[in-house]
């Protein structure tokens, strides 16, 4: 494969990645009004694994060297919470608000890269920044005023991007050479441990309807996996990462078509400039500077 068609097909490997996270926080964003997200996400994984499962049989049930399972497992436990707290956000959030305050994960990413990383910000990466946060302050600004449900559902996606920032970093560190199959099954083994564990206060037994809609979300989550893993894999992250931010239309499509949300001019605007700068975060990341690499969860804003 050449690397024009290379870079193409990782292209095209992101946005169906984009597409099906987005339909699935859709879905999320309706069920956890019933069933609390913990719960959710313990199905979803166990959902994930079974069908994780034939993949990983499929490809010679590879194994993970003992040298790169600490970071596996680091990246599952933050991966995880990462999840766990986005779905209470989603829970509180208009879909397109919660999405774009989940594409600050890129931010903090590029501001832990140096003291974390040693890596050192270009000047592009540092103006992109300061035109994120100014968007996460458009959209906070108003839902303060909007009251506690939404105060909680802004701090609950700004955790999570904080979470899956440190889960970047992680996965900057963590050697390559695991494939897609065998990284997703690890991942949601862990998550999927974890959210049990936090689910068992709040456990409620889904009716039938609900275990299809947490067999839908496994599915999508699968695919948005691989997807993404497939695309890091096959183009530099500096080309295909940018177009995770396709997610955010498709939040604003859904939400309006399922949900009749309508973000407010403040919110769209930050919501526009959150997106926009992880772009140029990426992009400056071209000039000598390597941004961290999302993990296999894609940002969630799912889209973690």
């Amino acid at each position: 494969m050449t690397r024009r068609s290379g870079t193409l097909a990782g292209a095209g490997f992101m946005i169906a990645s984009g597409a099906v996270v987005a339909a699935m926080e859709a879905a999320v964003r309706g069920l956890s009004q019933t069933l609390h997200p913990f719960v959710i996400v313990f199905w979803r994984e166990l959902f994930s694994v079974a069908l994780l499962l034939p993949l990983w049989r499929l490809a010679g049930a590879p194994r993970i060297s003992r040298a790169r399972l600490p970071l596996h497992a680091l990246r599952a436990v933050l991966n995880g919470a990462a999840i766990l707290v986005w779905y209470l956000a989603l829970r509180a959030l208009p879909l397109a608000e919660a999405t774009a305050l989940g594409f600050s994960a890129i931010l903090f990413a590029a501001l832990a890269g140096g003291p974390v990383l040693g890596e050192r910000a270009s000047p592009l990466q540092w103006i992109a920044i300061a035109a994120g946060l100014g968007g996460v302050a458009l959209i906070v600004g108003p839902g303060l005023d909007m009251g506690a449900a939404s105060a909680f559902g802004i701090a609950a996606a700004l955790a999570s991007a904080a979470l899956f920032a440190a889960s970047m970093l992680v996965a900057k560190l963590q050697a390559r050479g695991d494939g897609s199959a065998v990284s997703a099954l690890v991942l949601a083994l862990g998550m999927g441990a974890l959210a049990g564990v936090l689910a068992v206060p709040v456990w409620a037994w889904p009716s039938a309807a609900d275990l299809g809609w947490l067999g839908f979300f496994a599915l999508c989550n699968v695919l948005g996996q691989v997807f993404f893993l497939e695309a890091m894999r096959r183009a530099d992250a500096a080309v295909v990462i940018p177009l995770d931010v396709v997610r955010l239309a498709w939040a604003l499509v859904f939400g309006a078509m399922f949900y009749a949300e309508w973000p407010a001019p403040p919110a769209l605007l930050g919501g526009l400039l959150i997106a926009g700068s992880g772009v140029l975060v990426v992009i400056g990341g071209r000039r000598g500077v390597v941004v961290p690499e999302p993990a296999a969860e894609p940002l969630h804003g799912e889209s973690p």
